[in-house]
């Protein structure tokens, strides 16, 4: 039997914003990224919200947390619905 080492590894980003975090950023990351931004244009409060702010219809999570959790489309969904005028 043959055992292989992988080691995984960050690719430098590529623009400014994948460096809003110091690294690269999932997929999901960049359309709730995107949709934040078209509702508040400041990149910190931005980031500051994805990091810190629990968002009650959603379990009191942030949306980093549900990110990680893989549920990137039911924050998707919230900004949508922020969007159109459903919530503050």
């Amino acid at each position: 039997m043959t055992t292989r080492f992988y080691a995984a590894t960050w690719n430098e980003p590529r623009n400014k914003e994948q460096q809003l975090f110091g690294r690269p950023l999932d997929v999901g990351f960049w359309g709730i990224l995107r949709l934040a931004k078209g509702i508040d244009h400041d990149a910190r409060r931005v980031r500051d919200w994805y990091l810190t702010v629990t968002i009650r219809e959603l379990g009191g999570k942030t949306a980093q947390e549900l990110v990680q959790m893989g549920e990137a489309d039911l924050v998707i969904g919230f900004l949508r619905s922020i969007r159109r005028g459903y919530r503050d």
